[in-house]
C-alpha cells in the first residue's frame, strides 16, 4: 500500500507541476505538438512548450495489445545544448530527463512501475515547422508494483518523435 501512496504522490505532484507551467510557459516562444514511439513510452501522443533553449514535454502513450491494456503517462525536461541548425533557433543536440510511469493489466497480472528517464538525443529538422526528434538513454526504477515477475531497477529507452512546431 506505501508504494501505491508514493506512486499517486508522485502523478499528482507531476500534474501539478504540469498545470501551474502551461500558463508561463505557452505564452513563451514556442509550443510542439509530438507523436512517436519509445520504450517506455509506448506509442504517445504529447506536447512541448518551449523557452529559448529548454523545452518542458508531457505524453500519453499505449500500445494496443489483445486482452492486455497497457498505458504510459510521461513528463520530461529538455536542455537543447549543442549545434546549430539553418532551420531552427533550437540547437539539435539535447539532453532530457523527467518521469515515466506506466501500467500494464493483463487477465493475470497488474504492474504499475514509475522510472526516471535519463537520454540524450538530436532534432533532425525536416522544415521550419517540421522534423524527427531521435534519443537514448536509460530508466531507473523508482518505484513498482509487479505481479508478473519481471522488475529490472536499470532499463534501457529509446524513442523516436515526430514533432510540429505550432
Amino acid at each position: 500500500m506505501g508504494n501505491r501512496r508514493r506512486l499517486l504522490f508522485i502523478y499528482v505532484l507531476s500534474i501539478i507541476i504540469l498545470q501551474s507551467s502551461i500558463n508561463q510557459l505557452f505564452g513563451q516562444e514556442k509550443v510542439n505538438i509530438t507523436a512517436g514511439a519509445g520504450f517506455l513510452e509506448a506509442l504517445n501522443l504529447g506536447v512541448r512548450f518551449q523557452h529559448k533553449q529548454t523545452q518542458f514535454g508531457f505524453s500519453l502513450g499505449t500500445f494496443p495489445i489483445e486482452d492486455e491494456s497497457f498505458f504510459s503517462v510521461s513528463s520530461d525536461f529538455f536542455y537543447h545544448f549543442g549545434g546549430l541548425s539553418d532551420l531552427s533557433e533550437r540547437r539539435p543536440w539535447y539532453s532530457r530527463a523527467g518521469l515515466n510511469y506506466s501500467r500494464d493489466e493483463k487477465s493475470a497480472f497488474v504492474d504499475k512501475l514509475l522510472y526516471l528517464n535519463l537520454r540524450f538525443g538530436r532534432d533532425l529538422n525536416i522544415s521550419r515547422r517540421i522534423g524527427i526528434a531521435i534519443d537514448a538513454g536509460i530508466g531507473i526504477r523508482i518505484l513498482s508494483d509487479i505481479e508478473s515477475g519481471w522488475d529490472f531497477p536499470v532499463m534501457p529507452n529509446f524513442g523516436l518523435v515526430l514533432f510540429y512546431r505550432l
